[in-house]
């Protein structure tokens, strides 16, 4: 018992450590501390440091006030400094663990706003500092013509013909790149269907092991094709575009017969992260009773719609995102709340593995 005794800096009591204030490791020794009177007497020995978010200069008092990183020691003059960058590390500790968050954007139905809403998320959480990846699974390649960036190389050369990632995709944006479509991927398709066997998993080992971006987001065609099935059996999460009309909602229900199958028959555990009413409008019933329609299914998973907005349909035109062509519509104001979302379900997945 006696061995586990410490003698402290300041004031040589012996003494048994139990809270985290009463050591202090600079990477070079370990010093002990026996209460908070003598910390505070090696912090004013030591003189004043730099609060690594404000700047401004103080004398470490706190144990909260020194954090370890790795190889580096970061102080914070006071909480409100400390708890932002803190869960940005344990941000990234979860992105080295697990890698980027996977989403899928799917409807079988064609017409329901899947790449204005795989385009627009991605922009969203590009300007806000994530590094995105968008991959484009349909063969009309509208996630490029999009954004105003095309490129020569698709999931052809990634899956089939083996190329490096980094050599197939194009930079769009600070923060963002995308893997185009183009009309190789039906020669993709023609190549998986005769594969014998694992021809869905050919996306999984493309990437596997890559640590690049925080979120690769995945603009799936309107139909169940073999590319598809890789997405999907990539992606962890799944976001379903559902017009607000009836023959969107049977759409739905073809998605969730595809996701049963995925999880049965693949054993891929794919979630539906939301479900997200588009070209909602108020004057309609039919828009009301869709979204109803909607929360009895899938209850809290149903996301704000989004509205009805000609500025949604001429962003492509001009190869912006609604954040850059008309960031003040009401398009841009629905999907930021999308954004939003997809933030805090990335947080939310930090703080459940930390």
């Amino acid at each position: 018992m006696t061995s586990a005794l410490k003698a402290c800096h300041i004031c040589d009591t012996q003494f048994l450590v139990k809270f985290r204030y009463q050591l202090d490791n600079d990477g070079d020794e370990i010093r002990y501390y026996c209460s908070q009177q003598c910390r505070q007497q090696a912090s004013e020995q030591q003189g004043t440091v730099e609060c690594d978010a404000c700047q401004a200069r103080f004398t470490p008092t706190y144990a909260y006030q020194k954090v370890e990183q790795g190889d580096s020691v970061r102080h914070f003059c006071s909480m409100e400094c400390r708890r932002p960058a803190v869960q940005q590390f344990r941000q990234r500790r979860v992105h080295n663990e697990r890698g980027a968050m996977r989403i899928a954007v799917l409807n079988q139905k064609g017409g329901t706003g899947k790449t204005t809403t795989t385009v627009t998320l991605g922009a969203g959480l590009a300007d806000r500092g994530h590094r995105v990846l968008i991959i484009d699974v349909d063969s009309q390649g509208h996630v490029g013509i999009s954004l105003g960036a095309s490129g020569d190389k698709s999931l052809y050369h990634l899956m089939i013909e083996n190329e490096p990632l980094e050599d197939c995709i194009v930079s769009a944006r600070p923060n963002l790149d995308i893997l185009p479509g183009n009309d190789s991927l039906a020669s993709a398709e023609i190549f998986l269907a005769r594969q014998a066997k694992d021809r869905d998993k050919g996306l999984r080992r493309a990437l596997e092991g890559n640590k690049d971006y925080d979120f690769i987001l995945l603009d799936c065609g309107p139909s169940l094709s073999l590319l598809n099935m890789n997405a999907l059996t990539f992606a962890d999460h799944l976001i379903v575009p559902v017009s607000c009309d009836f023959l969107s909602l049977i759409g739905v229900k073809q998605v969730l017969k595809t996701l049963k199958n995925i999880n049965k028959v693949l054993l891929h555990p794919i979630q539906i992260l939301g479900i997200l009413p588009t070209f909602y409008d108020m004057r309609n019933n039919i828009s009301d009773e869709s979204i109803k329609t909607l929360k009895g299914y899938f209850h809290g998973k149903v996301l704000p719609p989004i509205r009805v907005n000609t500025r949604l349909k001429e962003a492509p035109r001009h190869e912006q995102s609604i954040f850059e062509y008309a960031p003040s519509s009401r398009g841009a104001s629905d999907y930021k709340r999308l954004v939003d979302w997809v933030v805090e379900a990335y947080e939310q997945r930090a703080q459940a593995s930390a």
